[in-house]
Protein backbone atom coordinates (compact mmCIF):
# COMPACT_ATOMS: atom_id res chain seq x y z
CA UNK A 1 0.00 0.00 0.00
CA UNK A 2 1.28 3.47 -0.95
CA UNK A 3 -0.23 6.86 -0.15
CA UNK A 4 0.27 9.44 -2.91
CA UNK A 5 -1.13 12.93 -2.21
CA UNK A 6 -3.67 11.42 0.16
CA UNK A 7 -4.89 8.66 -2.14
CA UNK A 8 -4.20 4.98 -1.54
CA UNK A 9 -2.59 2.85 -4.24
CA UNK A 10 -1.47 -0.75 -4.27
CA UNK A 11 2.26 -1.44 -4.52
CA UNK A 12 1.75 -2.56 -8.13
CA UNK A 13 0.00 0.61 -9.34
CA UNK A 14 1.84 3.31 -11.26
CA UNK A 15 1.51 6.71 -9.61
CA UNK A 16 4.79 8.63 -10.17
CA UNK A 17 5.63 10.17 -13.53
CA UNK A 18 9.00 9.97 -15.23
CA UNK A 19 9.53 13.71 -14.69
CA UNK A 20 9.07 13.43 -10.93
CA UNK A 21 11.58 15.77 -9.23
CA UNK A 22 12.51 13.26 -6.54
CA UNK A 23 13.18 10.59 -9.15
CA UNK A 24 14.92 12.80 -11.71
CA UNK A 25 16.80 15.30 -9.54
CA UNK A 26 16.89 13.87 -6.00
CA UNK A 27 15.05 16.96 -4.74
CA UNK A 28 13.12 15.38 -1.87
CA UNK A 29 12.88 15.03 1.87
CA UNK A 30 12.90 11.36 2.91
CA UNK A 31 12.21 10.39 6.52
CA UNK A 32 11.99 6.83 7.86
CA UNK A 33 9.49 6.47 10.70
CA UNK A 34 9.03 3.41 12.90
CA UNK A 35 5.47 2.34 13.72
CA UNK A 36 4.83 -0.30 16.39
CA UNK A 37 1.36 -1.72 17.04
CA UNK A 38 -0.14 1.24 15.20
CA UNK A 39 1.73 3.82 17.32
CA UNK A 40 4.12 6.21 15.55
CA UNK A 41 7.34 6.39 17.58
CA UNK A 42 8.74 9.87 18.22
CA UNK A 43 6.26 11.44 15.84
CA UNK A 44 6.70 15.01 17.11
CA UNK A 45 10.49 15.15 16.52
CA UNK A 46 10.03 13.37 13.18
CA UNK A 47 7.43 15.93 12.13
CA UNK A 48 9.55 18.90 13.21
CA UNK A 49 12.53 17.44 11.37
CA UNK A 50 10.49 16.99 8.18
CA UNK A 51 9.21 20.59 8.33
CA UNK A 52 12.66 22.06 9.02
CA UNK A 53 14.22 20.00 6.22
CA UNK A 54 11.53 21.03 3.74
CA UNK A 55 12.25 24.68 4.52
CA UNK A 56 16.00 24.22 4.02
CA UNK A 57 15.44 22.39 0.74
CA UNK A 58 13.02 25.09 -0.49
CA UNK A 59 10.10 22.66 -0.68
CA UNK A 60 6.77 24.42 -0.15
CA UNK A 61 4.92 23.27 2.98
CA UNK A 62 1.19 22.87 2.25
CA UNK A 63 -1.27 24.20 4.82
CA UNK A 64 -2.66 20.66 5.15
CA UNK A 65 0.67 19.33 6.46
CA UNK A 66 -0.34 19.41 10.10
CA UNK A 67 0.97 16.82 12.58
CA UNK A 68 -2.46 15.28 13.05
CA UNK A 69 -3.16 15.08 9.30
CA UNK A 70 0.07 13.29 8.39
CA UNK A 71 -0.07 10.98 11.39
CA UNK A 72 -3.63 9.91 10.65
CA UNK A 73 -2.80 9.28 6.98
CA UNK A 74 0.03 6.95 7.99
CA UNK A 75 -2.05 5.11 10.58
CA UNK A 76 -5.05 4.75 8.27
CA UNK A 77 -3.00 3.43 5.35
CA UNK A 78 -1.08 1.00 7.55
CA UNK A 79 -4.29 -0.34 9.08
CA UNK A 80 -5.43 -1.25 5.56
CA UNK A 81 -2.14 -3.02 4.81
CA UNK A 82 -3.23 -6.13 6.67
CA UNK A 83 -0.10 -8.25 6.17
CA UNK A 84 2.01 -5.75 8.15
CA UNK A 85 -0.26 -6.00 11.22
CA UNK A 86 0.27 -2.35 12.18
CA UNK A 87 4.07 -2.75 12.42
CA UNK A 88 6.17 -1.08 9.74
CA UNK A 89 8.72 1.45 8.64
CA UNK A 90 6.82 4.31 7.02
CA UNK A 91 8.96 6.06 4.40
CA UNK A 92 7.69 9.62 3.95
CA UNK A 93 8.84 11.59 0.91
CA UNK A 94 7.89 15.15 -0.09
CA UNK A 95 9.08 16.94 -3.23
CA UNK A 96 8.16 19.82 -5.56
CA UNK A 97 5.78 19.20 -8.44
CA UNK A 98 7.54 18.86 -11.78
CA UNK A 99 5.12 21.44 -13.22
CA UNK A 100 4.99 23.99 -10.39
CA UNK A 101 7.79 24.53 -7.87
CA UNK A 102 5.27 26.09 -5.47
CA UNK A 103 3.22 22.89 -5.37
CA UNK A 104 4.29 19.91 -3.27
CA UNK A 105 3.60 16.23 -3.83
CA UNK A 106 4.23 13.51 -1.29
CA UNK A 107 4.01 9.77 -0.91
CA UNK A 108 4.28 7.34 1.97
CA UNK A 109 5.31 3.72 1.49
CA UNK A 110 5.59 0.94 4.05
CA UNK A 111 7.91 -1.99 4.61
CA UNK A 112 7.99 -4.65 7.33
CA UNK A 113 10.00 -4.25 10.52
CA UNK A 114 12.94 -6.64 10.65
CA UNK A 115 12.93 -6.52 14.45
CA UNK A 116 9.55 -6.15 16.16
CA UNK A 117 11.07 -5.65 19.62
CA UNK A 118 13.75 -2.99 20.12
CA UNK A 119 14.76 -4.55 23.44
CA UNK A 120 16.08 -7.61 21.60
CA UNK A 121 19.54 -7.47 20.02
CA UNK A 122 20.42 -10.22 17.57
CA UNK A 123 23.40 -12.36 18.59
CA UNK A 124 24.09 -13.25 14.95
CA UNK A 125 27.72 -12.70 13.92
CA UNK A 126 28.08 -9.20 12.47
CA UNK A 127 31.28 -8.17 10.69
CA UNK A 128 31.80 -4.65 9.44
CA UNK A 129 34.17 -3.22 6.83
CA UNK A 130 35.45 0.20 5.80
CA UNK A 131 34.06 1.81 2.64
CA UNK A 132 36.44 4.36 1.13
CA UNK A 133 35.67 4.52 -2.58
CA UNK A 134 33.56 7.66 -2.07
CA UNK A 135 33.07 10.07 0.82
CA UNK A 136 30.19 11.95 2.44
CA UNK A 137 30.53 15.74 2.26
CA UNK A 138 31.00 17.29 5.70
CA UNK A 139 28.26 19.86 5.10
CA UNK A 140 24.82 20.73 6.44
CA UNK A 141 23.17 19.10 3.44
CA UNK A 142 24.61 15.71 4.42
CA UNK A 143 22.86 15.87 7.79
CA UNK A 144 19.38 16.30 6.25
CA UNK A 145 17.01 13.40 5.54
CA UNK A 146 16.97 13.38 1.74
CA UNK A 147 16.64 10.69 -0.92
CA UNK A 148 20.28 11.17 -1.96
CA UNK A 149 21.62 7.89 -0.54
CA UNK A 150 24.09 7.03 -3.29
CA UNK A 151 27.17 6.61 -1.09
CA UNK A 152 25.17 4.56 1.42
CA UNK A 153 23.85 2.36 -1.38
CA UNK A 154 27.32 1.82 -2.83
CA UNK A 155 28.61 0.95 0.62
CA UNK A 156 25.82 -1.60 0.90
CA UNK A 157 26.82 -3.17 -2.40
CA UNK A 158 30.46 -3.21 -1.24
CA UNK A 159 29.35 -4.96 1.96
CA UNK A 160 27.51 -7.66 0.03
CA UNK A 161 30.43 -8.21 -2.35
CA UNK A 162 32.88 -8.64 0.54
CA UNK A 163 30.67 -10.67 2.89
CA UNK A 164 30.34 -7.83 5.41
CA UNK A 165 27.09 -7.04 7.16
CA UNK A 166 27.73 -3.28 6.97
CA UNK A 167 30.42 -0.70 6.26
CA UNK A 168 31.71 2.41 7.95
CA UNK A 169 31.22 5.66 6.03
CA UNK A 170 33.89 8.36 5.85
CA UNK A 171 33.65 12.09 5.26
CA UNK A 172 36.07 14.05 3.12
CA UNK A 173 38.49 14.35 6.07
CA UNK A 174 38.61 10.52 6.33
CA UNK A 175 36.68 10.63 9.62
CA UNK A 176 34.15 7.91 10.44
CA UNK A 177 30.66 9.44 10.46
CA UNK A 178 28.50 6.33 10.77
CA UNK A 179 27.58 3.24 8.79
CA UNK A 180 25.43 2.56 5.76
CA UNK A 181 22.77 1.11 8.09
CA UNK A 182 22.64 3.97 10.57
CA UNK A 183 24.48 5.90 13.28
CA UNK A 184 27.51 4.36 14.99
CA UNK A 185 28.21 4.37 18.73
CA UNK A 186 31.67 3.53 20.05
CA UNK A 187 32.18 2.20 23.59
CA UNK A 188 35.71 2.97 24.74
CA UNK A 189 37.30 3.48 28.19
CA UNK A 190 33.97 4.00 29.94
CA UNK A 191 32.69 6.44 27.33
CA UNK A 192 30.10 6.13 24.59
CA UNK A 193 31.16 8.19 21.60
CA UNK A 194 29.51 9.13 18.35
CA UNK A 195 30.57 11.41 15.52
CA UNK A 196 29.50 15.08 15.56
CA UNK A 197 26.89 16.51 13.23
CA UNK A 198 29.27 19.11 11.77
CA UNK A 199 31.31 16.30 10.21
CA UNK A 200 28.43 15.26 7.95
CA UNK A 201 26.78 12.72 10.26
CA UNK A 202 23.10 12.09 9.53
CA UNK A 203 21.16 13.95 12.23
CA UNK A 204 18.46 11.33 12.69
CA UNK A 205 15.68 11.38 15.25
CA UNK A 206 16.70 7.99 16.66
CA UNK A 207 20.31 9.12 17.08
CA UNK A 208 19.15 12.10 19.13
CA UNK A 209 16.78 10.00 21.23
CA UNK A 210 19.46 7.41 21.98
CA UNK A 211 21.94 10.12 23.00
CA UNK A 212 19.26 11.69 25.20
CA UNK A 213 18.65 8.37 26.93
CA UNK A 214 22.35 7.61 27.38
CA UNK A 215 23.06 11.07 28.78
CA UNK A 216 20.70 10.32 31.68
CA UNK A 217 22.77 7.28 32.66
CA UNK A 218 25.33 8.45 35.20
CA UNK A 219 27.46 5.36 34.62
CA UNK A 220 28.42 6.41 31.09
CA UNK A 221 30.03 9.58 29.77
CA UNK A 222 28.58 10.54 26.38
CA UNK A 223 30.62 12.54 23.89
CA UNK A 224 30.40 13.63 20.27
CA UNK A 225 33.95 13.40 18.99
CA UNK A 226 35.84 12.89 15.76
CA UNK A 227 36.28 9.14 15.20
CA UNK A 228 39.23 7.85 13.19
CA UNK A 229 39.17 4.43 11.49
CA UNK A 230 42.23 3.43 13.52
CA UNK A 231 40.55 4.08 16.88
CA UNK A 232 37.81 1.57 16.13
CA UNK A 233 40.16 -1.38 16.62
CA UNK A 234 40.95 -0.10 20.13
CA UNK A 235 37.30 0.22 21.16
CA UNK A 236 35.64 -2.09 23.69
CA UNK A 237 32.41 -2.36 21.68
CA UNK A 238 30.60 -0.92 18.67
CA UNK A 239 26.90 -0.74 18.03
CA UNK A 240 24.65 0.62 15.32
CA UNK A 241 21.02 1.67 15.32
CA UNK A 242 18.80 1.01 12.32
CA UNK A 243 15.08 2.02 12.37
CA UNK A 244 13.99 -1.40 11.09
CA UNK A 245 16.63 -3.72 12.58
CA UNK A 246 16.95 -1.91 15.92
CA UNK A 247 20.21 -2.12 17.88
CA UNK A 248 23.01 -4.03 16.16
CA UNK A 249 26.01 -5.33 18.08
CA UNK A 250 29.16 -5.38 15.93
CA UNK A 251 31.13 -8.61 16.32
CA UNK A 252 34.26 -7.93 14.28
CA UNK A 253 36.17 -5.24 12.42
CA UNK A 254 39.37 -6.38 10.73
CA UNK A 255 41.26 -8.39 13.38
CA UNK A 256 39.38 -6.88 16.32
CA UNK A 257 36.67 -9.04 17.91
CA UNK A 258 34.18 -7.34 20.25
CA UNK A 259 32.55 -9.20 23.14
CA UNK A 260 30.33 -6.64 24.88
CA UNK A 261 27.00 -8.03 23.65
CA UNK A 262 25.38 -7.99 27.13
CA UNK A 263 26.25 -4.29 27.55
CA UNK A 264 24.56 -3.40 24.28
CA UNK A 265 21.59 -5.61 25.12
CA UNK A 266 21.16 -3.65 28.36
CA UNK A 267 21.12 -0.35 26.42
CA UNK A 268 18.49 -1.73 24.05
CA UNK A 269 16.32 -2.82 26.97
CA UNK A 270 16.57 0.62 28.60
CA UNK A 271 15.64 2.27 25.32
CA UNK A 272 12.59 0.07 24.85
CA UNK A 273 11.48 0.74 28.42
CA UNK A 274 11.90 4.50 27.90
CA UNK A 275 9.47 4.59 24.96
CA UNK A 276 6.77 2.42 26.49
CA UNK A 277 3.62 4.36 27.47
Amino acid sequence: MVVFNGKLYSDQEFFIGVDNTALSFGHAVLEEIRIENGAVLFWEPHYLKIMASMRMLRIHIPMSFTPDFLEEIMKDALSKTTHLKNNAIAVFQAYPSEDNIAQTHYHISFRPLENLNLSQVSDTFFEIGLYKDFYIADSLLSTLPTNDKLVERLAGVFSDENDFQSCFLLNEKKEVIGTHLGPLFVVSNGQIQTSPIDGGTQNSVFRKEILSLLSKDSEQEISEVVISPFSLQKADALFIFNPSKGFISVSKYRKKVYDQFEFIQAIALKFQQSIQP
